[in-house]
């Protein structure tokens, strides 16, 4: 466990980035037929990837502060799904998000973060 919160603690300087606004745009050009063919509803790609991120990070602000006891259910609940599991709509992306370098570390970084919370909070 220990080396676990070691891990975190030395990722989360990487979360630390800036949200990588014009990337999501860039995706959102070169998909734009996939898009369109989305729900006004389930076309909020920055709100959807930024709403992963930052359960993630809360997660991680609990776990880091050593608070576990004090994290919602629900946020466990949501924190055991990767972004593509948690937001179908964009399965079209998972495999092409690599082309976007940015962007892809961003999620890398997130869904390594996420994974290595499940692992202490199992």
């Amino acid at each position: 466990m220990e080396n676990i919160i070691k891990q975190l603690t030395e990722i989360k300087s990487k979360l630390d980035k800036s949200f990588p606004y014009r990337v999501c745009g860039q995706i959102q050009e070169d998909f734009r037929d996939e898009f369109l063919k989305l729900s006004q509803q389930d076309n909020s790609l920055n709100g959807d990837f930024n709403d992963f991120c930052m359960n993630i990070a809360g997660t991680l602000s609990y776990v880091l502060a050593g608070k576990t006891d004090r994290i919602p259910k629900w946020q466990i609940a949501i924190l055991e799904m990767s972004f593509f599991d948690r937001f179908q709509q964009y399965k079209f992306l998972e495999y092409g998000i690599s082309s976007y370098k940015e962007f892809f570390e961003e999620y890398t970084n997130f869904e390594e973060t996420r994974k290595l919370l499940l692992q202490v909070l199992k």
